[in-house]
């Protein structure tokens, strides 16, 4: 990137002039070349300084400058190139490296800027860059390695080369480069810098920590160097030394957000939640699209139970950008804890039209679906309309069709075959689901999950109990258990877990807050109950409508026994013979404890109503017209006995 041109060879330019062409120069029009040169000469040499400081905007203005006098010099062409792929103008600069490469295809600066152009495209909000990360990642390396090949005594490349490895999970070889940078130049910080990332990513603070002192030493204005440093304190808890360096480095380059809120992270691993929450807000002002701290303030709110001020921050985020992904799934997960499922689905949708593939959207939208199909199967049978519940189907089995090996929305689909009143083939595949042998936490999650949709409510509780064990030294995991059965209508498992949160970090206010909205659902449930009964012993009431009642209370705590009693006896009386059998099984889930000769009554009941169902579904159906269109979804159901699918890594 250095320029070296001198006096003699600006004197030597005039001279030609000179004695070349039909028209003589004076000596006085040769002094005015000379000038202009050395003018030239000067600005070409800062703006060669400013891109090797990584000044990339002074140094694009300089180049850009250089260019508007002389548009065909493909070397400052390059090097402008380069300043605007380390600025993200990734449609300029490779505009320019292409301009370069038509006419030089051997140019090592114009590959460099490719490079790097082909690597920063992976950051970017747009899907299809997302969704090509691999592609883009090994045709950044593709042109490093060329512009290595024509200048191999580049330290810049081999450093950009090993930046590329470790975005492509490379160490080693990222590792191999960032060295070889420094073996050509030992004072190129950058280099110095990156490996210094990487022991730290490897969990070497102290050979982090080295590498960053020694960028520093070398040149202590390196804000990046204070910056990096200070990450590594905090890495280690030494969260004063982190705050130090990390106020050296924003006294370097102010108003940077990142280390604003870096500074608040430290404050946050000291308790200090009030300066943490205030840096972020200090970071946001600087750069009102720097997401993560909108992220931190939400996760603050949140880990306090405050769910509504932390929603409010995330949709502050997706204000400043609508394509914020993981603002926004996580806008859906906190709207299912505090009971807005209805926002949650949308939340979700949205996220899955920016990616169908979002593997956390995809995992939320079954929980939200599962719930809000809940909420619409009751207020069908109270308004005689099932459109809302149609919805929910067809939005599960589109996202289905996507993801067909998603165990977690095969169990969406069939809850909700369930509630639309399809349960037979459904209770045949969440058997499946609940006999499958988990191979990690998550499918454990899942088949306990199905042990509560069929009524299992024993098994269902060892499943939840086991996990609950394994995570009782972990707050955030047993959160997740918690949050999970409670949208499940296991109020009292959720209860648990968010007990077991307490004895483990005592003060957790979100798992506070999570029992106090366990006692809020118990007692609205109790209204309705109040309501069922009500309607249930007046004379001119139709049993339908306590029915509706009594489906509304145990839709917010299903683990009543005799509440699920009553219902089931409404359902027979009301000829309802395939739900009252399903009611009658999950009460005998209810009550283990039952005499055996009550339990084999029971049961007989439920074979005889399963009987009378089969009856009455075949009168209807040799009583409905020949050309009625079949209904039901077209998802394969799993088989019995089918392996079950791998399912992404656990967060």
């Amino acid at each position: 990137m250095r320029i070296n041109q001198t006096k003699q060879w600006a004197i030597a330019l005039g001279i030609c002039i000179l004695a070349s062409g039909t028209t003589l120069l004076s000596a006085h029009a040769a002094s005015r070349v000379y000038k202009a040169t050395t003018t030239y000469t000067r600005q070409y040499g800062n703006a060669d300084s400013y891109l090797q400081t990584g000044k990339y905007q002074a140094a694009e203005n300089r180049y850009l400058g250089i260019l508007k006098s002389q548009p065909r010099n493909t070397t400052a062409r390059a090097a402008a190139a380069m300043a605007q792929a380390e600025l993200y103008k990734l449609d300029a600069s490779e505009k320019n490296a292409n301009e370069v490469l038509a006419k030089n295809p051997k140019n090592a600066m114009a590959h460099l800027a490719k490079g790097v152009v082909y690597r920063n495209r992976t950051a970017s909000l747009d899907m299809t860059y997302k969704s090509q990360r691999d592609d883009l990642l090994a045709k950044s390396a593709s042109e490093l390695q060329q512009s290595i090949s024509y200048n191999p005594h580049s330290p810049e490349a081999h450093n950009q080369l090993g930046v590329t490895y470790r975005f492509m999970g490379r160490s080693q070889e990222a590792m191999a480069e960032f060295q070889k940078a420094l073996e050509l130049d030992p004072r190129f910080a950058e280099a110095r810098l990156n490996e210094g990332i990487m022991r730290l990513a490897s969990g070497d603070t102290a050979g982090a920590k080295a590498q960053f002192n020694q960028a520093i030493r070398q040149n202590s204005k390196n804000y990046m160097a204070h910056y990096r440093l200070g990450e590594a304190y905090l890495q280690e808890g030494n969260t004063h030394a982190a705050l130090s360096s990390l106020n050296t480095a924003l006294s370097l380059d102010r108003g940077n957000a990142a280390i604003m809120s870096k500074m608040a992270d430290a404050y946050q691993a000291q308790g200090n939640t009030s300066a943490a929450i205030a840096n972020y807000r200090k970071a946001i002002q600087a750069n009102p699209g720097f997401m993560p701290a909108y992220t931190a303030i939400s996760d603050i709110f949140d880990s306090r139970g405050d769910g509504e001020l932390a929603m409010s921050e995330l949709r502050s985020a997706l204000n400043v950008n609508p394509h914020y992904s993981p603002g926004r799934n996580r806008l859906g997960r906190i709207a299912l804890t505090v009971d807005k499922p209805d926002q949650a689905l949308q939340y979700y949708k949205e996220s899955l039209k920016d990616n169908p593939n979002d593997a956390e959207a995809i995992n939320g939208i079954s929980q939200a679906l599962t719930v809000v199909a809940q909420k619409q199967a009751n207020w069908s049978q109270t308004m005689g309309a099932d459109s809302d519940l149609m919805n929910a189907e067809q939005s599960i089995q589109e996202a289905l069709r996507m993801n067909p090996n998603d165990l977690r929305l095969h169990l969406a689909n069939l809850r909700i075959s369930q509630l639309a009143g399809k349960p037979g083939m459904s209770e045949a595949e969440l058997n499946t689901l609940a006999g499958m042998t988990p191979r990690n936490e998550s499918e454990q999650m899942i088949q306990g999950e199905a042990f509560l949709s069929l009524g299992r409510y024993q098994e269902a509780d060892q499943v939840f109990n086991g996990l609950i064990q394994q995570n009782a030294s972990n707050p955030d995991k047993l959160l997740v258990i918690g949050d999970t059965m409670k949208v499940n209508g296991d109020l009292e498992g959720a209860r648990r877990a968010y007990q077991t949160t307490l004895a483990a970090e005592p003060g957790n206010l979100k798992a506070q807050r999570g029992i106090d909205r366990i006692d809020k659902a118990q007692a609205e449930s109790q209204k309705t109950l109040r309501t069922a009964k009500a309607l249930n012993t007046w004379r001119r009431t139709g049993k339908e409508s306590s029915i509706d009642f009594y489906e509304d209370t145990l839709s917010q705590n299903p683990r009543q026994p005799q509440v699920r009693l009553e219902v089931s006896k409404l359902y027979e009386k009301t000829r309802q013979y395939d739900k009252a059998a399903r009611s009658y099984q999950f009460y005998l889930g209810l009550v283990p404890e039952l005499p055996v000769k009550d339990k084999e009554r029971y049961q007989k009941k439920i074979a005889h109503l399963q009987e009378l169902a089969q009856k009455q579904a075949a009168a209807l159906q040799n009583a409905a017209p020949a050309n009625k269109p079949a209904t039901g979804s077209n998802i394969a159901p799993l088989q019995p006995g089918t392996v079950m699918p791998t399912r992404a890594a656990e967060k």
